[in-house]
Order: structure tokens, then sequence, then C-alpha cells
């Protein structure tokens, strides 16, 4: 997923440090408006775009800038850094002017940020050390969780069986092939046989045939290391609750997962 990220931190340097972890996580590109980029857009999967709270609203600057991109139809989140201890209306501003460009908003993100301005001042400042390895690790988990949603494969257990390959069901997701059951997907269509796949997922799901296949999914304990290491990012995992207290169940009256776990001598 193609992303760039797009922030203004002109104070304490409080948004830089959210937008690293961001880009970070989504292996995105990321630009301070202070440079007054011209970048064309529409290559782009999802767009970023943060500052801090300045006067209850983002940046004026950021509020610009975004006014002048064309976002019609493209995925957008927004971040900012504030110093109040709840977030309230303050995204409201930048969010109508993306709505009003066409965006289309998929999450937002704020946390608190070190402050010493007005009353401040006579403590030295308020939220002091923020934000923290905390924050930095909710930002972080945010645009992952964001990633996965905006997977290709996100839905396509919503689409009709066309057939069956060992026993597993084959679905059309648009002019790709995807096969799958309930919990692991893989697209067979962008699918480059690299057996990472197979290598590092610690239950053993995937095994190499014609192409590599999820052969034992009732086995998958959610952990996205087959999907996290793919290169092409061809493997989804539907993750839900019902999976997880499945998984749980089995752990709890069942040696069949710990027994698949340690047979990962007999696969090297």
């Amino acid at each position: 997923m193609k992303t760039i990220i797009f922030y203004r931190s002109s104070y304490r340097g409080n948004t830089l440090k959210i937008a690293e972890s961001m880009k970070d996580a989504l292996s995105a590109e990321l630009v301070s408006i202070d440079s007054n980029p011209s970048i064309d857009l529409s290559d782009y999967d999802l767009i970023g775009f943060g500052s801090a709270i300045n006067f209850a609203a983002h940046d004026i600057r950021l509020q610009r800038f975004v006014s002048g991109q064309y976002l019609k139809g493209k995925n957008v989140f927004v971040f900012s850094t504030r110093c109040r201890p709840f977030l309230g209306a303050y995204h409201k501003h930048l969010k109508k002017i993306i709505e009003a460009k066409g965006g289309i908003i998929v999450g937002e993100f704020s946390c608190q940020g070190f402050d010493r301005t007005g009353p401040w001042v006579l403590m030295d400042g308020y939220n002091k050390a923020r934000p923290n390895e905390r924050d930095i690790f909710k930002a972080r988990l945010f645009v992952e969780k964001l990633r996965w949603k905006l997977h290709p494969l996100a839905l396509a257990h919503k689409n009709p069986v066309a057939g069956y390959s060992d026993g597993i069901p084959i679905r059309h997701n648009g002019s790709n092939i995807v096969i799958g059951d309930k919990v692991v997907f893989l697209n067979t269509s962008t699918c480059i046989k690299c057996g990472k796949c197979i290598n590092v997922c610690p239950m053993h799901i995937f095994a190499q045939k014609d192409t590599i296949l999820p052969m034992d999914e009732k086995n998958c304990i959610q952990c996205r290391l087959c999907a996290d290491n793919c290169p092409t990012s061809s493997i989804y995992i539907r993750e839900s609750f019902l999976n997880g207290l499945r998984i749980a169940l089995r752990e709890s009256f069942s040696n069949k997962l710990q027994n698949n776990y340690k047979a990962e001598d007999n696969h090297h």
C-alpha cells in the first residue's frame, strides 16, 4: 500500500515524533509541508495529514495546504498532538476540508504533546515528556490497524466460492484468484512462491504444491507473521474475536495446537 504522510511540526517536534512512528509502520514517505511540496497524489493508496492543535484546530498552514490538494476518492487519515487531555472537536476543521476535496476519511489519531506557552510557562510546561513511548506505540498500532483494514483482501471472504483446490475454497476478487476458507486468504495471482510464509509460520499452515496453499487454517493463531513478511501483500488473516476464542479453547482443552507447534523440527 503506497502511503505518503504530510505533517507540520513547528514547535517542540511533538508531531514529528508521531509522524515518524507512522512512517516506519507503513513504510511511507514523510514530507514536511514547510518545504511547499508539489506532489502528484494519484498513485498513492493512503494519505496522512497531521500537525499540532493550535487554537482548537490543526495548524492553519496545514489546512491551507490540504485545501490545495486533489483528494477525490483517496483514503485519508488525520493525526495531531494537543495540549488538552481530550480531543473534542479539534479535528473537525481539517476533516471538513478533506471531505470537501473528495477525500475519504478512514481514521484519526491524536495524543498529548508538551506545551510551554500561555499559562504553562509558570510551571515550566505541561504534558512533560509527551509524546512518550506509549503514545508512539499507540500511533504505530493505529496505522497498522488502518493498513489491515484497507488490505485488498479484507473483504475477500464475502465473494462467492467459485471452486475448490485441495478442498480449499477458491474465490475471484476482481481479476485475482484468492484461495482460503474463513481465516487465511492467499492471492494466488500475486503470490511469487518465495516460501517466506512457509518459513515464518510457527503453526505450519502453508504447503507448497502447484502454488502455495493455506492447508491448515484451523491451526492459525492470528500472529500475522506470514502476512507481515509477504513481499507482495498476498496474504490476509481475517482476525475476529470468535476466531481468537476458538484458538484459546483449543489451546486450553486440546494438545493439537501444541503438537503442531512442536512439529517445527520436522519442517526444517
